[in-house]
């Protein structure tokens, strides 16, 4: 199975507002779109998706061919779904502590 690590990175603030002009004004990230409770950045070719919320975590993006193949394996390896967004969108927690996200066009 390929995964194939993508240019976005999901992570989570408990003080939106304040996090939102931090990464706009002090580290110079640039806002491509923004609602109440979630921002996309943009910086050096990567893409940053922030969103308020408690737990404060990261995920990674990996984008694959099969995300089916890519469940089964993962579960295999001891991986957790977290949240199925749809056929082609799967958050996952790996035995070690990390969330990630992996999808397929």
């Amino acid at each position: 199975m390929k995964f194939e690590f993508s240019p976005h990175i999901a992570f989570q603030v408990k003080d939106y507002k304040n996090a939102k002009e931090f990464y706009e004004k002090t580290l110079g990230m640039e806002v491509i779109s923004s609602s109440d409770t979630e921002t996309h950045f943009k910086k050096g070719g990567l893409n940053f998706y922030m969103e308020s919320a408690d737990s404060g975590l990261t995920f990674f993006e990996f984008k694959t061919e099969d995300v089916d193949a890519a469940k089964e394996e993962l579960e295999k390896a001891g991986c957790k779904v977290t949240q199925v967004y749809s056929e082609k969108s799967i958050m996952f927690a790996d035995p070690y502590g990390m969330r990630f996200h992996v999808w397929s066009d």
